[in-house]
């Protein structure tokens, strides 16, 4: 039998394979599902730490290296700041997110509860999952453990290269083993988290291309289509 989470909150405006909404609840900054085939996306991050539950199938995620492999009933917690893939499966996810703040959360008991309510009923009601994230929270926010990373990559690599005595090659290297990912791949993924912001806040697509450094509209839907599964504006609907 298929595990589901109880959809009567889901919004009618989806993707086919990617929903975000935005709940009104303080300690949680966004509610995604996936469901479909192929489904893998490229290397990105988030400013939020990212709850990851399987209702149905697998999900893996590559994360600093390694491979997390989820099966149904089982979650992960993926830092806020953290470069990670995931790898398309075919044979198809149900899969929900939790997009919340950074910060420190206590992971196991958390997914235990999660799990438990899952195994109980079947499902998970977007209210619970809420509940259980706000009783596992065990600090006040914190900053993205790539904040420092982000402050030297918003200035040319040539000019940070050159001020720290190095080449670019050689400051590219080192910034790619420190944070994950290239310079030039790590401010597209800001620009693009930035957008998913100025979005939430109710900009126009137009505005939020200009103002996060795209081209033009296109320039934007399509990195942010690749990026996280759907187009700004879809995106913008949840």
């Amino acid at each position: 039998m298929e595990r589901l989470f109880l959809n009567s909150d889901v919004p009618a405006t989806s993707s086919g394979r990617w929903t975000y909404w935005r709940p009104m609840a303080e300690h949680v900054v966004e509610l995604g599902t996936l469901h479909g085939r192929e489904v893998g996306l490229p290397t990105h991050f988030h400013d939020e730490n990212q709850i990851t539950f399987v209702l149905s199938g697998r999900r893996r995620f590559v994360v600093e290296g390694n491979v997390i492999d989820l099966a149904a009933g089982q979650g992960t917690l993926i830092p806020a700041g953290i470069p990670h893939r995931s790898i398309a499966e075919p044979a198809g996810v149900v899969c929900l997110n939790a997009y919340v703040p950074a910060g420190r959360y206590a992971v196991g008991p958390m997914l235990k509860e999660i799990e438990r309510q899952w195994r109980k009923s079947d499902q998970v009601r977007w209210n619970d999952l809420i509940a259980v994230i706000r009783e596992h929270r065990q600090d006040e926010m914190l900053a993205s453990p790539a904040a420092p990373v982000r402050t030297i990559c918003d200035k040319p690599v040539g000019e940070i290269a050159a001020r720290m005595g190095m080449s670019r090659e050689g400051f590219s290297r080192m910034f790619t083993r420190r944070a994950g990912m290239p310079p030039h791949a790590f401010r597209l993924a800001s620009r693009l988290n930035r957008a998913r912001k100025l979005l939430r806040a109710g900009e126009t697509i137009a505005a939020v291309a200009a103002e996060t450094g795209f081209a033009d509209q296109s320039h934007l839907g399509r990195w942010f289509r690749r990026i996280f599964g759907v187009t700004p504006g879809q995106y913008r609907l949840g």
